[in-house]
């Protein structure tokens, strides 16, 4: 079961309305679409969306690397996915948005020859979920915006929401409150900094942000210094989760034998894919880190790979910051966007673009390989 064939096609997705983060404000997300293909007719899809402030290369490097990845499958057994992904990551070493892609076809591709989910080829036939629950943004950075969205967010059966908040503490702090004061029910809530406070700064926000009672604190500090986020996490009377900092596994390594966070973030479209979040999973796990998985601004391709590796992860599950469909004004499938995200059972990833759609977001002409 050869690859035979294989197409990358950019596109461009527009936001609804430009989201504001510590890295600058988004307001469309560039991608490159990758689909292999063997002569039988299967056929599997990922997608590369490298994000500006992540360490990730650029969009412009990323499609040189799908290209030369795509090239290099042509001719592998997607029976022998072991060796598939090694030989993606052999043509892309640095391109880690590109390998995503790559590890993401060639999972949904052998997932569909094994006639299983890509969360069962993930788990190796251990049980999985069939729903994940999901956390949800509130984008407003207005404190009576903020709380309006918290409430509609709640009456739509949302548990968990999340918050990006800057280095503007006075603003934050009165935004964070509006939210609390709002919530009619328990309701957890994550802030995220994206890497907003220096670490003095990043040890008063903490204190400040404690009396929330938040679930965590995501990327606090702009370093990726282990020692640096060690000794914020001894003073911190919150948790704090790593993300940005989450590049790779040596990172990991470095983060979990300092003790210096109490959860992980994993973005396998940022992290080089599926096999590459799933190991990270397994480091952290045998630490005693918790791990939560969320999209990168995804594509409903993108976020289905990313549902499927939640839905296989085992352990107390943790509500996945999957629900991110809503932000986008387009997209390349229909993937559902609630609170509890039903996981495709059917073989391979479950999802698949729909031609209209990538017709309308397309950008430029598709290269088109064959063995």
């Amino acid at each position: 079961m050869k690859i035979s064939a294989a197409r990358v096609t950019c596109f461009r997705l527009p936001l609804v309305a430009p989201l504001a983060t510590a890295h600058g404000a988004i307001a469309t997300r560039d991608g490159a679409l990758l689909e292999i293909a063997t002569r039988a007719g299967l056929r599997g899809f990922g997608e590369a969306m490298p994000l500006a402030g992540f360490g990730l290369e650029s969009f412009e490097e990323s499609q040189g690397a799908l290209a030369a990845i795509a090239q290099g499958l042509l001719g592998c057994d997607v029976r022998e996915l072991g060796a598939a992904l090694a030989r993606g990551g052999e043509a892309a070493p640095h391109a880690p948005a590109a390998r995503a892609a790559a590890d993401c076809a060639l999972h949904d591709l052998a997932a569909r020859e094994a006639g299983v989910s890509v969360a069962s080829l993930l788990a190796g036939g251990s049980a999985t979920r069939a729903f994940v629950r999901a956390s949800a943004l509130v984008a407003a950075l207005e404190p009576e915006a903020a709380a309006l969205g918290a409430r509609r967010l709640a009456a739509a059966g949302f548990d968990t929401l999340k918050l990006k908040v800057s280095a503007d503490l006075e603003h934050e702090l009165r935004r964070i409150a509006a939210v609390r004061s709002a919530l009619s029910r328990p309701i957890r809530i994550r802030l995220d900094a994206n890497g907003a406070f220096a670490a003095r700064e990043a040890e008063a926000a903490l204190a400040s942000f404690a009396r929330f009672k938040p679930e965590f604190v995501e990327q606090p500090l702009a370093t990726h210094d282990a020692a640096s986020w060690a000794r914020l996490r001894s003073a911190s009377p919150v948790p704090i989760a790593a993300d940005e900092s989450v590049r790779d596994e040596l990172s990991v390594r470095a983060l979990l034998e300092a003790d210096a966070v109490d959860w992980l973030v994993l973005k396998p479209a940022a992290l080089g894919g599926l096999a590459a979040a799933w190991r990270i999973a397994e480091l952290a796990r045998a630490r005693g880190v918790r791990v939560v998985v969320t999209s990168f601004l995804d594509s409903a391709i993108g976020r289905t790979a990313a549902l499927q590796l939640a839905a296989a992860l085992p352990g107390t599950a943790t509500a996945a910051g999957l629900a991110t469909g809503s932000l986008l004004a387009g997209d390349l499938a229909s993937m559902p966007d609630g609170a509890l995200l039903a996981v495709p059972a059917e073989p391979g990833l479950g999802v698949r673009p729909d031609l209209d759609a990538l017709a309308r977001c397309r950008s430029g002409a598709s290269l088109e390989l064959a063995a």
